[in-house]
This record gives C-alpha cells, sequence and structure tokens, in this order.
C-alpha cells in the first residue's frame, strides 16, 4: 500500500535506538517485496514478443532475483540479523540501479510491437517505482550506517543533525548549483573544447530539506542541456564568445524555485512537443540532419543507444543525445510534488523553471 513520507522519516529521527532500526527494517521487509512483487506482474502484462526480448527479459530477472532474496528473509528481531537484511538490500540496490539503459534498447527494439503511449505508461511507471525502492531501501541501509558502530570509517558513527538518513535537512540549492554547474562546465570543456561561464544569484542562502542524490541528477540533467544548446548555437550563429548561464534560486512557502536561463537558441515549437518523450532529442535530430558532422554528432558514432544511455545516466556521462534527460528529471522532480515546465523563445532561449518542496512539511503526507 502507498505510504506517506512522514511515516519514512519516523524512523530516522535523532537519536537512533535499537528499537528504531528494528521498526525501519521491519518496515522495510514488508514494504518491499510487494513493491518488487508487482513490478514483476508487470512485466508478465506485456506482449509476449517485448517480454521475450532479452533485453528486458534480462530486467524481469533481475526485478524477480531481487523479489526473491528479499522475500526469503525471515523476519530480523536482532540486529546482527538487520545487518545481514542491510547488506543484502543494499546488493539487490545496486543491482537495479542500471536497469533503464537495459530497458530502453529493449523497448527500441521493441518499438513495433506496442504503442508509444504504452510504452511510456510502463516505462513511467518503472522509473516511478525504481525511485520508490530507492528511496526506501536508501533510507533504511544509511540508516543502519549511521548507527553501526562497524562502520565508523564511513562517517562520524553517530547521526548529524542535518540528516534523516539520505536525506539532508539543511541542503543549500545555491552551494548544489555551484557544484553541479562546475561539474557540467568541466564535461562540456573536455566535450567540445569549450564552454559557457555561469552564475547564481537570487536567494542564496535558501535551504531546503531534499534528497541531495535527486537534487544533484535533476539539475545536472537540466545544466547539461543549457551547455550544450548554448556551444551549438554559439558555433551556429558564429558567436565570438558564449553568454553565461543564469541560475536563479527563489523561496516560496514550503519550496524553493530554481530558474536555468540560458542563450542557446530556444526549442522550435514543432519540437516543444517530443522534448519530455522517452528516446526523443534535438540532439539526435541534428546529428541526422548533419550526417553525424559538427559539434554534437560524430563523438556517439559507433555507440548504441544502451552504451550512450549508459554513460549518460552517471553524472558525468555525455552531455546529451539520448532523449531520457528530461522526462527522467521531470518524473524526478514531481515524485515529492515538485514540477519541471520549460519556456522557449526560439532564436535565443530557454528559460527552465524547475520547484522543488522541502520533503519534511509540506510533503510529509506525500504517499510513495
Amino acid at each position: 500500500k502507498p505510504v506517506s513520507v512522514k511515516e519514512l522519516l519516523k524512523y530516522g529521527q535523532p537519536p537512533l535506538s535499537k528499537e528504531s532500526i528494528l521498526d525501519s527494517v521491519a518496515y522495510s521487509q514488508a514494504e518491499l517485496p510487494v513493491r518488487l512483487a508487482k513490478r514483476v506482474i508487470s512485466f508478465h502484462r506485456l506482449p509476449f514478443i517485448v517480454g521475450t526480448n532479452p533485453h528486458i527479459a534480462r530486467v524481469y530477472n533481475q526485478y524477480y532475483e531481487a523479489f526473491d532474496r528479499l522475500h526469503a528473509f525471515a523476519p530480523v528481531t536482532d540486529l546482527d540479523a538487520e545487518w545481514e537484511f542491510t547488506r543484502a538490500l543494499e546488493r539487490q540496490t545496486q543491482i537495479l540501479v542500471d536497469v533503464i539503459p537495459t530497458i530502453a534498447q529493449g523497448f527500441l527494439e521493441c518499438k513495433q510491437y506496442m504503442p508509444r503511449e504504452e510504452r511510456a505508461t510502463f516505462i513511467n511507471d518503472l522509473i516511478r517505482s525504481r525511485i520508490g525502492l530507492r528511496v526506501i531501501g536508501e533510507q533504511h541501509v544509511a540508516l543502519s550506517y549511521h548507527s553501526s558502530a562497524r562502520h565508523k570509517v564511513r562517517g562520524s558513527g553517530g547521526m548529524d543533525d542535518v540528516w534523516v538518513g539520505t536525506i539532508h535537512t539543511k541542503l543549500l540549492p545555491a552551494s548544489m548549483m555551484e557544484q553541479c554547474g562546475q561539474m557540467v562546465q568541466n564535461m562540456c570543456e573536455l566535450y567540445y573544447g569549450t564552454a559557457p561561464s555561469y552564475y547564481v544569484d537570487g536567494d542564496v542562502k535558501e535551504t531546503i530539506s531534499y534528497i541531495p542524490s535527486h537534487f544533484e541528477y535533476i539539475t545536472c540533467e537540466l545544466l547539461k542541456n543549457a551547455f550544450r544548446a548554448t556551444v551549438d548555437f554559439s558555433a551556429k550563429t558564429h558567436r565570438l564568445s558564449h553568454p553565461p548561464i543564469q541560475i536563479t534560486i527563489t523561496k516560496g512557502e514550503g519550496y524553493v524555485g530554481v530558474r536555468i536561463r540560458d542563450q542557446g537558441g530556444g526549442i522550435t515549437k514543432e519540437n516543444m512537443r517530443n522534448v519530455f518523450e522517452y528516446s526523443w532529442s534535438t540532439m539526435q535530430k541534428d546529428s541526422a540532419d548533419d550526417s553525424g558532422s559538427g559539434a554534437g554528432g560524430s563523438s556517439m558514432a559507433g555507440m548504441s543507444l544502451q552504451t550512450n544511455l549508459a554513460l549518460q545516466q552517471g553524472i558525468g556521462g555525455p552531455i546529451a543525445g539520448l532523449g531520457f534527460g528530461l522526462p527522467m528529471a521531470r518524473l524526478y522532480a514531481g515524485y515529492f510534488g515538485g514540477s519541471l515546465d520549460i519556456v522557449s523563445m526560439e532564436g535565443y532561449g530557454c528559460d527552465v523553471f524547475l520547484k522543488l518542496r522541502s520533503i519534511e512539511g509540506s510533503v510529509e503526507e506525500k504517499q510513495i
């Protein structure tokens, strides 16, 4: 059944105790096998020819194996058994991290056997489920590490006041944007040989309660698009220098807003209808039009979609081109009640508006 974020957070309230850790593992034992079983059933409902595709069958087997291993554990009643379960949970969570590139390759090969809307629905459900599984699983793993004296080498051995499991209760978006901007700028330099500058303004001291890895994934995907578009448009219009990318932080009642403004030429009206569709990318279209030439065309030649997507899924992967970045970023943004919108001025640039609700307080009743 759906559970609220408030219910998930209650296990990590300091000071951590043996009882709270055992309550957390009991919740994980009750919830995760059910969610995994639902994903296994969803694969059973695929058309036979789609379900037997080797890539899709591989992901199905990974979900079935994860269900089988976690379901096989007897109810945990002591900390030694809890630690064994946590180790198994961490392994299974890591195994399921890379299912998206594999499933993308499978649906690319089977797209003629399922309508586009059905494919999108299946992928959306899979990604939402994957986020929920990771939030619940990684939350317990983080709590277990924080409470365990066995792992003092990984941290202080105790729960920091600003952390509740994987949730940072005083996350500073401006600082995160500076880090992500530097990371993507370095990526752009490596990939294109040049990169625009960027700056962060607005409510730079505002904080939010959020999962840092989610914030990083969303904003890095948005920044990769902005940097790539700016460099490409400079080459197209023969600009002598790149205009800077502006990142503005705003605060609201229970949420933080981030606007990323670039001067990368914008998105055409025709392309705007497709930007949130899976496996669609302006880079793919540009590469086809340019026959693989230009700054964005040749660098991905010779790689399969699965290889490219596997690389892109990591923060340090290719700058663009696979069509999963924006739709996945929007799903991540919306998971805790946020939103992601794009306003394009064709021939000039884009404004991307990201709204993220604080996990503590405003979305505690949000169900996952």
